[in-house]
C-alpha cells in the first residue's frame, strides 16, 4: 500500500509542476517554444519513472520471502519470551543464571583450547 500511495505522489507531483509550469503567464516557460517545452516536460516525466521505478524495486528487495519472515518472526518471539522469563527472575535467580552461563562458556573455552 505505501508503494502505491507514493506512486500516486510522485505522479501527482509530476502533473502539478507539468500544470503549473505551462499555464503561469510569467516564469521561466513563459516566452519558452515547443521544443523548450517538450523538452522541460520530459525531463520532468523521466525524473517521475525513475523515482516510480526505484519505489518499486527497492520494495521488492526489501521485503523477506515468506520462510524468512516466518523465521525471523519465530526468532523475535523466542527474545520476546526469554525476555519476559529473565524478567520474571529475582536477584538470587539472575546471579545463580549468570554463574552457570560463566562456568559454562570457561568450559568451552577449555574444550577449544584442547581440541
Amino acid at each position: 500500500m505505501g508503494r502505491v500511495l507514493t506512486t500516486i505522489v510522485i505522479w501527482s507531483a509530476f502533473a502539478f509542476m507539468t500544470v503549473m509550469a505551462l499555464t503561469m503567464p510569467t516564469g521561466a516557460v513563459a516566452n519558452a517554444d515547443g521544443d523548450t517545452i517538450l523538452s522541460i516536460t520530459a525531463i520532468l516525466a523521466a525524473a517521475a519513472s525513475i523515482s516510480t521505478t526505484a519505489i518499486w524495486v527497492s520494495g521488492r528487495e526489501e521485503r523477506p520471502s515468506g520462510r524468512a519472515q516466518s523465521f525471523a518472526k519465530a526468532k523475535r518471539r523466542d527474545r520476546n519470551r526469554a525476555e519476559r522469563l529473565i524478567e520474571k527472575l529475582d536477584d538470587d535467580d539472575i546471579y545463580d543464571l549468570e554463574a552457570l552461563l560463566l562456568a559454562r562458556e570457561d568450559e568451552a573455552r577449555r574444550h577449544i583450547r584442547h581440541s
